[in-house]
């Protein structure tokens, strides 16, 4: 019987500044009350500054009393970023789109400087992106900053405007690296480009080689194999408990949704026999990558196949809401439909361009929700005043969330091989679409996924 091969294993946590559980921010930011009489301000961020030498925003004039102190004379200033620019000149022109003294304007106006002394002296300059949502009417102020770049975005409304964030948690889900050679292994928990926890597992060098009348080289290579398999089989198990103990929580979000192997012959086929179905069919690929590779060089090589794993699940889901609004009743298309089955709480996953975009309307004390122009006429027969214009895509998103249903955006933009890079496009030319977005526009742009079927009626039997 073959020694057991492993030494030691031990876990190590990443301490990190910015948001890893995504799905719990979420749902609390969706669960907040709808405001009608103060908007709530959904700001997102590219966060990263200026090139690798960005420079300094000057400091604030010091008081006349701070003239002769030397930490206030030896102040820099902040790290200057583009879209911090943007930011303060969108907040501006917000405040001035309100009367002073009104409940909004006081709301804005508390936002607005929060906002930006957050930006320049509480951010993390880890942070490559910033989702933050505030309404000082309510007391809400949430920065979420994140370890990947974002499209810089603002918007105000009755409620936050999460889609960003469901980007960053939809496109970049957990998933498990396991890095293995015959004497070392870890196993690395990423969200996004941030590891959360990892798994070292160390073994010893037997069997050793034999010098000259030791152990024939037949019994030789059947224990160095029985070593390998030993060890495999140690690795096997613990990713079956990462995997295993976080679909038992039930939580969605925190379900490791993909495992990435680097290992070479033969710890590649030992850990193929011995890893248990469930972490079996999470595994999108196979990377060479050396044991002692850093978390950086982790990240590059697993990331294309993330991508390459979304995309597919992503046209699978546009593929189920087509087969779903067809005979099988379980499915719905376009905005209406789609929110309809939202507020009943029908739609198991939710599937939305990423630049999927439409106003409507909404009266929150009902609540009840259209598409386009609010009416003159309250559809319920509540108060017409009550009535407020808001983003559907918003609504949706926060309706999903508020239900437990899953969120799929579809990334509308084709991605684009490096032999057309040469080829710039003009600018008036449309960007090209993905196949996956474009069967969702024929639909809408936006669809559900039932939770159960729909019953057709039964047609009345003849008197």
């Amino acid at each position: 019987m073959a020694t057991d091969p492993v030494k030691q294993i031990r876990d190590f946590e990443h301490a990190s500044p910015l948001a890893l559980d995504l799905p719990a921010t979420l749902a609390r930011l969706a669960a907040l009350p709808p405001s009608t009489d103060a908007p709530y301000l959904t700001i997102c961020l590219d966060a990263r500054e200026e090139g690798s030498d960005p420079g300094r925003t000057p400091p604030p004039p010091p008081l006349r009393s701070q003239l002769h102190t030397r930490s206030v004379r030896d102040r820099q200033g902040v790290p200057r970023r583009p879209a911090r620019q943007e930011l303060r000149q969108w907040l501006d022109d917000l405040r001035a789109r309100h009367d002073a003294h009104t409940p909004a304007y006081e709301s804005i106006a508390a936002d607005a400087d929060r906002i930006l002394d957050y930006v320049d002296h509480s951010l993390d300059p880890a942070a490559r992106g910033l989702v933050l949502v505030a309404c000082g009417r309510h007391g809400v102020f949430e920065p979420v900053p994140l370890d990947i770049p974002l499209d810089t975005s603002l918007r105000d409304g009755p409620v936050p405007a999460l889609r960003p964030l469901v980007h960053a948690a939809d496109d970049f889900p957990l998933f498990l690296a396991i890095v293995a050679d015959q004497r070392e292994a870890v196993l690395w928990l990423f969200a996004r480009e941030t590891w959360q926890t990892g798994i070292a597992i160390d073994a010893d060098g037997y069997p050793r080689k034999q010098q000259q009348g030791g152990w024939s080289q037949k019994r030789y290579q059947a224990r160095a194999d029985m070593r390998v398999d030993a060890f495999a089989r140690t690795i096997a198990e613990e990713a079956f408990h990462e995997v295993y103990d976080r679909d038992q929580r039930g939580v969605p979000g925190e379900k490791i949704a993909y495992v990435v192997v680097a290992a070479d012959e033969p710890m590649a086929s030992a850990l193929e026999a011995q890893f248990h179905e469930i972490v079996k069919e999470r595994i999108i690929g196979r990377i060479h990558l050396a044991i002692d590779a850093g978390v950086n060089e982790v990240v590059d090589a697993t990331l294309p196949l993330i991508e390459a794993a979304e995309r597919r699940r992503e046209a699978e889901a546009v593929q189920a809401v087509r087969d779903g609004v067809g005979e099988r009743l379980n499915g719905a298309a376009g905005a209406e439909a789609t929110l309809q089955a939202l507020v009943i709480g029908q739609v198991m996953t939710l599937v939305m361009n990423d630049d999927f975009s439409q106003a409507g309307w909404a009266d929150f004390t009902y609540p009840v929700f259209g598409v386009g122009t609010p009416p003159a006429v309250h559809p319920a027969g509540g108060d017409v005043a009550n009535i407020v214009p808001t983003m559907l895509e918003d609504e949706m998103i926060r309706l999903a969330a508020q239900t437990d249903a899953t969120i799929e955006l579809v990334q509308s933009a084709a991605p684009i091989a490096a032999s057309e890079m040469e080829h710039v496009p003009d600018a008036s030319e449309p960007l090209p679409r993905s196949e996956a977005a474009k069967s969702l526009d024929a639909l809408g742009g936006v669809g559900a996924i039932f939770r159960y079927e729909l019953t057709p009626a039964e047609p009345e039997a003849a008197p």
